[in-house]
C-alpha cells in the first residue's frame, strides 16, 4: 500500500497543502529546527486548520492536537468538520471520545465514513480493536487499569528513591507527559481515558466532569514506603462497572497487592484488566510505551481504514 501526505496543520510551524504530495522528511527536518513549513516544494500556505479540512482532497484526516480536558475542543470540532465532508477520521486525542463519542459515532454512520481512535488509550495496544474484532458476542462488565504513563513513572520513581519533581521533569523530557502536566497529576487524563473506555466498550454516555477523581499530588515517599511494608504498591487506578442501567466510573490512588499486574508496572508501563461476561478477566499490559507506540496506533487505524476501503 502507498500513502501520501497532502496537507499538514500545526500550531507553531504553519499550515500547508499540496495538489500532489508533501515531502515528509523535509517537513520533519524543518520542525526539528523549529522552522516554518511554508516554502516546502509543491505546497501552498493555508490560513488555518479549518481551511485545510474544508479544502484538502484527502481520504483520511489524522487528528493529534493537545488534550483539552475541559471540553474536548477544538479536536471534536475538527473531526465533525471532516466527517461532514465525507472524510474518514483517526484521532489519538481522548478528548473527543470522552466528550462527544456517541455524537461522533452517529455522525460517522450517517456520512458513511470510518471513525477510529485506537491510540487514545494505551497508545498502540489493541484495546478497542481487541473487543471489536476478537470478542464478538461478549460484553464488558467492568474494568480497572493503570492508564497514565506519567503518574506511573513518577510513583515508581519515588518508590525507588527519586524526588517527585525530578521524576516529573524526566517524564516531560521523555515526551510522555501531557502538554499541561496538571492533566496527568490531577487525574484528568486518566478520567478521560476511563470515560472513553466506558463510552466505547460499555455503551455508556458519561461526561468526564461527572467522574469522581483524585490525583497523586498528595502521595509522599512515606506513603509509598508504608504500602511496600504491607506488601502493596500505590497506583492511580481507573475503575468502571455496570450498575443497573448505567456505568459507575472513578479515578484515584489505590493500594494494590504487589503480586498483581497493576502493582508490578514500572516506568511508563500501563495495564488494563477487563472483566467480560463470557471470557472472564483479560489483562492487556503495555511495557514502557513511548511516542512510537502512539504513532503505531495511528498507523494501525490507517491500515484498518485502508482494508475497509477495499485496499489490498
Amino acid at each position: 500500500m502507498t500513502w501520501k501526505a497532502i496537507a499538514i496543520a500545526t500550531a507553531h510551524h504553519g499550515c500547508i497543502s499540496s495538489s500532489s504530495s508533501i515531502d515528509l522528511a523535509e517537513a520533519l527536518e524543518r520542525m526539528d529546527r523549529d522552522s516554518s513549513l511554508l516554502g516546502i516544494a509543491n505546497s501552498t500556505a493555508a490560513c488555518d486548520t479549518e481551511q485545510l479540512i474544508d479544502t484538502c482532497e484527502a481520504d483520511i484526516i489524522l487528528e493529534t492536537t493537545p488534550l483539552n480536558a475541559e471540553t474536548g475542543e477544538p479536536a471534536a470540532g475538527y473531526l465533525r468538520r471532516a466527517m461532514e465532508r465525507g472524510l474518514n477520521v483517526i484521532t489519538a486525542n481522548k478528548g473527543p471520545i470522552a466528550f462527544a463519542y456517541n455524537e461522533l459515532r452517529r455522525l460517522a454512520a450517517k456520512k458513511g465514513v470510518q471513525f477510529r481512535f485506537e491510540g487514545t488509550v494505551m497508545d498502540g495496544a489493541p484495546v478497542f480493536n481487541m473487543l471489536e474484532s476478537c470478542l464478538p458476542g461478549d460484553r464488558v462488565l467492568e474494568f480497572r487499569g493503570v492508564l497514565n504513563s506519567t503518574t506511573n513513572y513518577i510513583l515508581a520513581g519515588v518508590e525507588a528513591g527519586e524526588s517527585f519533581q525530578r521524576c516529573l521533569e524526566q517524564a516531560k523530557r521523555l515526551g510522555i507527559a501531557e502538554a499541561n502536566a496538571d492533566y496527568d497529576l490531577d487525574g484528568h487524563d486518566t478520567a478521560m481515558k476511563a470515560v472513553a473506555l466506558a463510552n466505547v466498550l460499555m455503551g455508556a454516555n458519561v461526561n468526564p466532569r461527572d467522574v469522581p477523581r483524585a490525583g497523586i499530588r498528595g502521595i509522599s515517599s512515606a506513603d509509598l514506603s508504608s504500602a511496600a511494608r504491607d506488601g502493596e504498591a500505590i497506583r492511580l487506578i481507573a475503575r468502571a462497572r455496570i450498575v443497573g442501567h448505567g456505568v459507575a466510573i472513578s479515578v484515584g490512588p489505590e493500594r494494590v497487592p504487589l503480586g498483581s499486574p497493576l502493582a508490578s508496572l514500572r516506568g511508563t508501563s500501563n495495564a488494563l484488566s477487563i472483566k467480560l461476561e463470557l471470557m472472564g478477566e483479560l489483562t492487556v499490559i503495555e511495557t514502557d510505551p513511548g511516542i512510537e507506540q502512539t504513532a503505531y496506533g495511528l498507523l494501525s487505524d490507517m491500515i484498518r481504514i485502508h482494508e475497509q476501503m477495499g485496499g489490498a
